[in-house]
């Protein structure tokens, strides 16, 4: 993926201290050069500091060329009102940018917050028919103000970048009655610019079945020994090796960002396999792959990968406990090992079929595993990308007792990263707001790239909906 080109611009006047200005844009510039590598994205810099609007009409065409995705325009002193119009017209996200005084005492040399006060104005009021939005920020690069607010901000823009052109592909549309993951190619294209393509199952098995034998025994080794495993066939994990390598070759042969495969069970009556360990591993390795179709949840599970916290993890909802106010998150075993403690491959406890001999057996492979602990952030887009569900919470360090499959206990519940929100009061929010039955789970706190994301994009994360005894309907 292409990286996120972040302009940078300083502007000022000649009433203030230009010196110190121009210094301070030199140690700006320095300072988010190494920013840049830390938190891998592109600098494009304008090399010395702007003071008219003619040579801000140069830099803006300059920054046009150079493609930015992000434009942070840095008041190294305060600067004409004029000014802050030329970038508004860019089209790109923009950041206001303030910068401390050199001396507590003294003249006012750079008037620099007062500037960025004096923009944010320009844009709210003189120029609120535009609709720019910005961002606004104040410190030096090393300064702990700034890269708290510069890290969400870069990390949304990744995201939003990589969504922009992205291709997926539903494999093997979605299972008969799962209207509820059903989704809208056209909703989907126009908030994102993804592009949703269709394969079927028929083509995945018909170059499964055309791999020869020695490379398939090569990744059925693999597959055997990257997790240990119990009552699975060596003929089995050379079948499972067969789809793995064709989903994969599926994905990128076509370039895709994520898919999304009907899981069943029309791949159990086709193949004899369940796919569980098979998503699992394409996730483990970097892919991003849904369960039983599910087109927004793959995109929700590619944002968050974006956002810097590889192999998200789709789950749905099991069980909530009053008590320790913890919800239990389950899958049949479609998990990742990394997320896992004692994760084995076994046969499905639910799906069966018939094994070599004849005998009922259940499904090769699922993951049978328990989270480890730690931070989750649990994102899923709704509504056509409209609105979303955001809520993060800590694995339970000593798990209680749960069936068998891939899942976690999660409590200390918050509702868009600040709200704290019971088990019962997270169970009335999704099933008043008639949320769709599956959870998308990315390990870390990822909820203030993701309010970014969403404020960016004019998503409407859902409010808590209090537990009452009463009907309650949604508010949208």
């Amino acid at each position: 993926m292409a990286k996120v080109k972040v302009g940078l611009v300083g502007v000022y006047a000649g009433n203030f201290d230009l010196e110190a200005a121009e210094r301070g844009y030199q140690d700006s510039i320095r300072g988010l050069q190494k920013l840049a590598q830390e938190l891998d994205f592109e600098l494009v810099a304008i090399p010395k500091g702007l003071g008219d609007v003619e040579s801000c009409i140069a830099a803006r065409k300059e920054l046009e060329a150079k493609g930015v995705d992000f434009l942070l325009l840095q008041l190294s002193a305060f600067a004409a009102g004029e000014i802050v119009a030329v970038f508004a017209d860019m089209g790109v996200r923009l950041g206001l940018w303030g910068v401390p005084e050199p001396a507590e005492t003294g003249m006012l040399r750079l008037n620099s917050l007062c500037g960025v006060n004096l923009y944010a104005a320009i844009l709210g009021t003189y120029l609120s028919e535009r609709k720019v939005k910005f961002k606004w920020f104040f410190g030096r690069p090393e300064d702990e103000l700034f890269q708290n607010r510069f890290r969400p901000t870069v990390a949304a823009l990744k995201a939003i970048k990589a969504l922009d052109g992205a291709k997926f592909a539903n494999i093997g549309g979605t299972p008969e009655g799962y209207y509820d993951v059903y989704w809208n190619d056209g909703r989907l294209r126009s908030k994102f610019n993804v592009i949703v393509r269709r394969h079927e199952l028929s083509e995945v098995f018909a170059i499964a079945d055309k791999l020869s034998d020695a490379e398939v025994s090569k990744v059925a080794k693999e597959i055997m020994e990257e997790v240990p495993s119990k009552d699975i066939t060596e003929r089995e994990f050379k079948k499972l090796a067969r789809v793995y390598m064709a989903f994969e070759r599926i994905i990128k042969d076509n370039e895709y960002t994520g898919v999304a495969i009907a899981c069943w069970p029309q791949f159990q009556a086709a193949y004899g396999l369940a796919a569980c360990t098979t998503l699992g591993r394409l996730n483990e390795k970097g892919y991003i792959a849904a369960c039983e179709g599910d087109i927004p949840s793959a995109v929700s599970m590619a944002i968050m990968k974006y956002m810097g916290e590889g192999k998200p993890v789709l789950m749905d909802l099991s069980k909530f406990d009053t008590q320790d106010d913890s919800i239990l998150f389950w899958h049949c075993g479609v998990g990742h090992p990394s997320w896992g403690e004692k994760c084995i491959q076994c046969p499905h406890s639910i799906l069966k079929l018939p094994d070599e001999t004849g005998k009922i057996k259940g499904a090769p492979a699922a993951y049978e595993m328990v989270f480890k602990p730690g931070l989750v952030t649990l994102m899923r887009l709704t509504d056509g990308g409209n609105r979303l569900l955001l809520v993060t919470g800590e694995v339970l360090k000593v798990q209680k007792p749960s069936v068998l499959g891939t899942r976690g206990w999660v409590g200390n519940l918050k509702l868009n990263g600040e709200e704290k929100i019971s088990a019962l009061e997270f169970t009335n929010t999704v099933l008043v707001n008639g949320f769709e039955h599956h959870f998308p789970l990315a390990r870390g706190d990822l909820s203030e790239a993701i309010l970014e994301f969403a404020a960016w994009l004019d998503i409407q994360p859902l409010a808590k909906v209090p537990y009452r005894n009463y009907l309650q309907v949604r508010a949208w």
